[in-house]
């Protein structure tokens, strides 16, 4: 049988594997080629997106940093002459220096465009700047509850700091105002008010030209303009009751579908996901990539400053990236058809080898046929070899029971370690009201509460080498002492404990969707533990009824509850025995369902 096998294979010409792989799969090489090209044209979108990400960012750089140069000068002007004067080296009893002292600080704040002095009443000396230079006048705006009121408001305010936006009745002018009270021997003697205004602020942006060719604004409130180009020359329609205008009724129609995004088709897509750049809509069907960042440093009204882009002058690039790789996939698919055709050809003899040892496996020998010759040597070789060893194996199946090898070949890996009884300490978790609370949210922030939550448990455990058992719902069931040996499994399970409240009660100050608060308990006693299911599927899990009293303590905190904390930990008796804790408040023997005798209980 041999020599017949050596002759069938010396009957025809023979290519070796090396010849056959760099001839047939060179389809396959020039395919790899096409997907290096892919990943450089994806690797170009991607420098693409980030460097347009960059230029929006760049650009919020240069208007943030306008902002500053043009009024933090005027913060520190303030707080600089308010303590001049409390010290004495302006004489407010004295009208010329005062108006000497404003005039002169006026004049070296070209960003200042007014400085004014008031007393309790609101009577006091303005100073503002004209063609001619500074301009003094007296002032008196007792007349104006807003004004006084806002006085009375800055007694408490030792420092500088910024007021709301106002247009005070005779001044033609959106101000915005840093202001300062000043104190004179323990008595308020007057604030002290330096103003830019809002045409100052949109006139830098227009003039400095900081985003190219996009259009820069700052908004107020996130309802009002308080800069943009169209306000370098002022607001026609202010007065004092509506000093800035609003985002509706400005004109602007990509900012009103910034902020009203239903006045507008629904963009997404790449840029969204990509660039964190919001794709604002309008009503005319037209596309733009708005980035926005906010501020607070400036008065307690937030700031948003931004700007946006034509979606055109930003896609022109993603279409050249998409023109590349659509040439690229033609190419590609050539290949890999050339690719399928060459390895279908190759492969097939594999397949027949391959289908073969599957018979020899499960030891199915009858009718066996002898696989057929390959034009590649070393296939060839492969399938001469194995229709040589068939007769062999026909001898050793009549001295082995076919079966006995079908059932030995069947274990496999053997059979699992056995399961054992442990004392561990178990721990569980639960939220308060969580079903109640996410019916308020949609899947999406549920679903984020919950993993940050996890995450936040998870840590606090994991620090102490605990094991997280399972998640169940909105609790967490985790133990110690097992699979390793942890003679302090309990005090560890205690300060994981600890740590999850003082990580849940520090998340809560801005938390999305609120504050938490959140039951845990903890007991420790016997369980057994190991890999336990089926044979398909195991788990190393511990059961007993020790997992049962810990979870009943959990549910104990519910009519428990820590009147002092947004966390309320109880513990067993025999936790509290293990883990040593001071300052554990002893509540008693408390009845605990499914349990016969009370269960000594402690709350830290």
């Amino acid at each position: 049988m041999e020599e017949t096998k050596s002759g069938r294979a010396g009957s025809r010409l023979r290519f070796g594997m090396r010849t056959a792989l760099m001839v047939g799969f060179g389809g396959l090489v020039l395919a790899a080629v096409a997907v290096v090209l892919l990943l450089g044209l994806w690797s170009a979108r991607e420098n693409t997106v980030s460097l347009t990400r960059k230029l929006a960012e760049a650009v919020l750089d240069d208007v943030q940093s306008a902002i500053e140069q043009r009024l933090r000068p005027a913060e520190m002007a303030v707080e600089f002459i308010g303590r001049r004067m409390e010290n004495g080296q302006i004489d407010l009893a004295d009208a010329d220096d005062l108006s000497q002292a404003l005039s002169s600080s006026l004049a070296a704040m070209p960003q200042v465009g007014a400085l004014v002095f008031l007393d309790e009443t609101g009577r006091g000396q303005l100073v503002t700047r004209d063609d001619d230079g500074a301009k003094l006048e007296a002032v008196a705006y007792d007349h104006s509850p807003e004004i006084v009121r806002q006085i009375v408001q800055s007694k408490a305010r030792h420092r500088a700091h910024w007021g709301k936006v106002l247009r005070p009745p005779d001044i033609a002018l959106t101000l915005l105002n840093v202001r300062r009270a000043v104190w004179a021997e323990g008595e308020f003697a007057g604030l002290l008010v330096a103003s830019v205004t809002i045409s100052q602020l949109s006139a830098m942006l227009a003039e400095e030209n900081l985003a190219m060719e996009g259009e820069v604004f700052v908004l107020y409130d996130h309802r009002f303009v308080l800069a943009h180009r169209r306000l370098a020359k002022g607001f026609e329609g202010a007065s004092p009751e509506k000093p800035l205008p609003l985002v509706k009724d400005f004109g602007d129609t990509v900012l009103a579908a910034y902020l009203n995004p239903e006045l507008g088709p629904e963009y997404g897509g790449r840029m969204s996901r990509d660039m964190g750049i919001q794709i604002v809509g309008t009503a005319d069907g037209e596309a733009y990539p708005l980035i926005a960042r906010r501020l607070n440093w400036f008065g307690e009204v937030p700031w948003e400053i931004g700007v946006y882009f034509r979606n055109d002058d930003v896609e022109t690039e993603f279409k050249r990236v998409l023109l590349a790789g659509i040439a690229g996939t033609v190419a590609l698919v050539l290949s890999l058809v050339l690719a399928w055709i060459l390895s279908n050809h190759i492969a097939q003899p594999l397949k027949e080898l391959a289908r073969a040892a599957g018979r020899v496996r499960n030891l199915s020998l009858d009718g066996f046929t002898d696989l057929p010759t390959s034009r590649i040597k070393e296939m060839n070789d492969a399938g001469m070899a194995f229709n040589n060893m068939i007769p062999s194996l026909r001898w050793f199946e009549t001295y082995v029971p076919r079966s006995l090898v079908r059932r030995l070949m069947r274990q496999g890996e053997g059979v699992l370690d056995r399961s054992e009884q442990r004392q561990v300490t178990v721990l569980f978790t639960d939220i308060v009201g969580f079903t109640a609370a996410t019916e308020q949210m949609d899947v999406e922030q549920a679903a984020n509460l919950l993993n940050d939550h996890f995450a936040e448990v998870g840590a606090c455990i994991e620090a102490e080498d605990g094991t997280i058992d399972k998640f169940i719902g909105d609790s967490v069931m985790a133990f110690w002492g097992a699979p390793e040996d942890q003679p302090d499994h309990a005090a560890r399970a205690c300060r994981a404990a600890l740590a999850i409240r003082k990580a849940v009660e520090a998340g809560n100050g801005d938390r999305d969707g609120g504050p938490l608060a959140l039951r845990i308990g903890i007991h420790t006693g016997p369980v057994i533990v190991g890999n336990i299911g089926a044979p398909q599927r195991m788990n190393y899990t511990i059961v007993g009824d020790s997992v049962n009293t810990s979870h009943r303590l959990e549910e104990l905190g519910h009519t428990l509850a820590d009147p002092n904390s947004a966390v309320t930990i109880l513990l067993s008796q025999a936790t509290q025995e293990a883990a040593g804790l001071d300052g554990a408040e002893d509540l008693g023997p408390q009845e605990i369902r499914g349990r016969r005798e009370a269960l000594k209980v402690y709350r830290v």
